[in-house]
């Protein structure tokens, strides 16, 4: 009977993949293509970015290779954000470590533009399948193979879990899948957990916990109360979109060799000026209170154009202050509230640690990557000695390996590091083991608290890039993962995107030509 089932079920997908049609990549062009793509010689114009992260090294680029001046002030002893590799000496050597592992996936556009741009693709290579255990499923290797939508009913049927006639049964959730429209997702779903989508539109269990939850790990958010529009966008972007929408690359080296140094370098030939261990605590307005020009550390250092860049809370602490420093001045006040109406109000997800492990033996026939979502608190382990040249050299000199173990959504409260790995430690045994009999060498802990919650009830007030013209500050914008975007986009994506998006506002005031943004379609793919 099963046999039957999927016979039938591939004749009916086979002839809708004729029907079916992902759309392509949507471009947003330049609303001024008739300007100038450079800044005049005679003028100058000069930028503050608050942040060297993602989105302030995206502004930052797009800005100075168009002939502004670009100052980034950046409150950390490097840049690169989530990206930033820092330094560390253990066992006699020092080891680049960055704060935790990431993938470029094949929907990065504007992130793989700038990859291009940097002539730094040959630091990546592809990360075929990912891996998966559950506690109460068998293990899945996942990936994308055919057109679509051969590619899901090759993945539902290469499963060992999920069945083809519960996906049948689950017709309810097609509509928001398959004929996704972004216009209106927020509109349904915004205020909406995902858990309580699922149930609504009768998701098989397998299928929630094997393709979604996972997802939804990874964000760092608490799943109880994540935003169900926020999980219908990222499905798109990462899986449903085409299919090669989970296609991805992962560096050979640390990210400062293969990514954010060259990246430096280009800004640093452009003449940006970056400038680190440099916090902004709060901003400067004109003397009629227009526009901000200044910061209260260098007021002296003036400028024409502010993109901040910075992470959402050191964002509200910095206009916190700035409105406190302004609370005799109505006017300026009023428009500093403005902002505050909204920042102020967003969430940050939890706390997560980052556990790098340095062990005397090696994993036999393992998964170089492998997502664990069910093993909480422990959410993705990567075998660093499998993956970058550093690691490698070592593991192959000392028969040894380097495990990084990704703890999201951290409900141990503040414990000192050298405690992380007795909490844990049950845990990995569980997922691998052979590590009882591993002696461990040494260890680094990374502890933040620095990711955007995209929970629930949160969307009304998540600006978009260009907001504060909205509070009469036009020379003001912000960049971020944490804000929201007229088309879809996420996580580090999102924080590349909204950089070209806010460097796009200064381009359009000052009547040089936009660069072009592109994401994926604003609709789904569908069926027939």
């Amino acid at each position: 009977m099963r046999n039957r089932t999927i016979c039938i079920l591939a004749v009916v997908i086979l002839w809708f993949s004729w029907v079916a049609f992902p759309r392509p990549p949507r471009v947003i062009k330049p609303v001024n293509p008739n300007d100038p793509t450079n800044l005049p010689d005679q003028v100058t114009k000069n930028v503050l970015v608050i942040g060297g992260g993602l989105a302030g090294l995206s502004a930052a680029l797009e800005l100075s290779e168009r002939g502004f001046n670009v100052s980034i002030k950046e409150a950390d002893t490097v840049v690169g954000g989530r990206l930033h590799t820092k330094d560390v000496k253990l066992l006699n050597q020092t080891w680049p470590i960055e704060t935790g592992f990431h993938a470029w996936f094949n929907n990065y556009f504007q992130s793989h533009d700038i990859l291009e741009r940097l002539g730094v693709t040959s630091n990546f290579r592809r990360w075929e399948a990912v891996d998966y255990i559950f506690r109460d499923y068998e293990p899945e290797s996942i990936y994308s193979k055919g057109p679509y939508p051969l590619n899901l009913f090759g993945l539902i049927h290469r499963s060992p879990n999920m069945k083809l006639t519960d996906a049948l049964h689950s017709v309810k959730s097609l509509v928001d899948l398959a004929y996704f429209q972004y216009d209106t997702i927020f509109e349904k779903y915004a205020n909406t957990t995902l858990e309580e989508w699922a149930r609504d539109k009768d998701v098989p269990q397998s299928f929630y916990d094997i393709l979604m939850k996972p997802i939804l790990s990874v964000t760092l958010n608490r799943r109880d109360i994540f935003s169900a529009a926020e999980m219908l966008t990222y499905n798109q972007i990462y899986f449903l979109s085409d299919s090669s929408a989970d296609h991805r690359i992962i560096t050979t080296k640390n990210f400062q060799d293969a990514v954010i140094g060259p990246w430096t370098q280009m800004l640093l030939s452009y003449g940006v000026r970056i400038q680190l261990n440099t916090k902004v605590e709060q901003l400067v307005m004109n003397n009629d209170g227009s526009k901000f020009i200044s910061t209260t550390s260098n007021p002296d250092e003036q400028f024409d154009h502010v993109i901040m860049a910075a992470s959402l809370d050191s964002i509200q602490n910095i206009l916190k202050s700035t409105e406190k420093q302004y609370h005799d001045n109505e006017q300026i006040r009023n428009k500093i509230n403005c902002l505050l109406r909204k920042v102020e109000k967003l969430p940050m997800a939890p706390p997560y640690k980052v556990m790098r492990v340095w062990f005397d033996k090696q994993l036999q026939n393992k998964p170089e990557i492998l997502e664990t979502p069910h093993h909480h608190p422990i959410n993705l382990v990567v075998q660093y000695n499998l993956l970058e040249e550093t690691y490698a050299e070592w593991a192959n000199r000392t028969g040894g390996s380097v495990l990084e173990f990704h703890l999201y959504t951290w409900s141990y409260g503040d414990v000192s590091d050298d405690r992380v790995w007795d909490l844990i430690r049950p845990t990995a045994e569980e997922i691998y083991p052979d590590i009882k009999y591993f002696k461990i060498l040494a260890y680094h802990v990374h502890s933040a608290n620095d990711f955007p919650s995209f929970e629930i009830n949160t969307h009304q007030f998540r600006p978009t890039v260009t907001y504060p013209t909205e509070c009469e500050l036009p020379n003001l914008s912000f960049a971020g993962d944490w804000l929201y975007t007229d088309f879809p986009s996420a996580l580090m994506e999102r924080a590349v995107t909204t950089g070209r998006q806010a460097a796009n506002h200064v381009l359009l005031s000052e009547g040089v030509r936009q660069s072009n943004i592109v994401s994926i379609n604003l609709d789904g793919p569908g069926i027939v």
